[in-house]
């Protein structure tokens, strides 16, 4: 009888993995074949964003949204902070940014909240690499895979009369490839050379952590047409290369205009005065949506 039982509950298994490789084999590739690229399920946005500043230089940057519910997505951003003009930017190094988290939408979609974590790689916040205003760095040195993270939220929201937008990162070091803080070329084996500050420049060698925020609001003239105001504000929160180093590099305010066209696109141009210089700002940025 044992016998018996034993030999029906192997052909009983048998039988299951027959169906999986035969006529069964439907459950097997339902499974497989959940098609991830389907958009109906699963809605891609991707924007496409043409942008400079008189900062930063020319920053292109790839961000968007895979949507995994009606309300959720996945989110992703690419940054290219790159060398091509603008007294922020990092001589020889440019510097990417990568970040992903999720996209969670309200009030019918008309607010969109969605926090990151990021990583950035460089030689900004690990290397003090390039000339940053003020920072005392050198273009000689080395560039490091993820130097630093990103935390950071931003949280959009529109409607047929208003617009607005809310940003805040933290960049923080999280490598040190320049060496310890303090003391130019001094303790340096090769001065001039390779991740090494040459004897006649100046400043500390070391790492520093960086708060970067901006808030904008506007009213929509029509459906092509917005006006608003936009702040911005970048500082460091911490530099290890002398007592009192960190400091304010801008705090930007002043008026913008945004043009929306058809196909998803539009132009955004900001103006004003930075407070902690007393001089003008600018930034023009353009938009394309798939």
């Amino acid at each position: 009888m044992n016998m018996l039982v034993g030999r029906k509950a192997r052909a009983w298994v048998l039988g299951l993995a027959l169906m999986a490789v035969g006529g069964g084999g439907a459950l097997a590739e339902a499974g497989t074949t959940d098609d991830l690229m389907d958009t109906t399920k699963h809605p891609v946005s991707v924007t496409m964003a043409m942008q400079a500043d008189s900062f930063f230089g020319f920053n292109p940057s790839i961000y968007g949204t895979y949507g995994l519910t009606d309300n959720i997505a996945l989110a992703f951003n690419f940054t290219y902070w790159t060398m091509i003009s603008g007294v922020g930017v990092h001589d020889n190094a440019p510097w990417l940014e990568t970040d992903v988290g999720l996209n969670f939408t309200f009030l019918e979609k008309r607010l969109s909240v969605t926090p990151m974590i990021g990583f950035v790689h460089g030689s900004l916040l690990s290397s003090r690499g390039g000339f940053f205003p003020n920072g005392g760095g050198s273009v000689n040195e080395r560039t490091t895979a993820f130097e630093g993270a990103v935390p950071n939220i931003i949280a959009n929201y529109i409607d047929n009369r208003f617009e607005g937008e809310f940003y805040l990162g933290y960049y923080k070091s999280i490598r040190s490839e320049g060496g310890s803080g303090g003391g130019g070329a001094i303790g340096c084996a090769n001065p001039g050379g390779t991740n090494c500050l040459g004897p006649i420049q100046g400043g500390g060698r070391g790492t520093w952590d960086f708060l970067h925020y901006w808030v904008s609001a506007g009213m929509r003239v029509n459906s092509m047409w917005s006006l608003g105001a936009h702040y911005e504000h970048l500082l460091t929160t911490r530099d290890s290369s002398a007592p009192g180093a960190a400091q304010d590099y801008y705090r930007w305010i002043g008026p913008y205009v945004e043009m929306k066209l058809p196909g998803n696109m539009a132009f955004r141009f900001t103006v004003g005065k930075d407070l902690t210089d007393n001089q003008d700002f600018y930034k023009l940025k353009f938009t394309k949506t798939f």
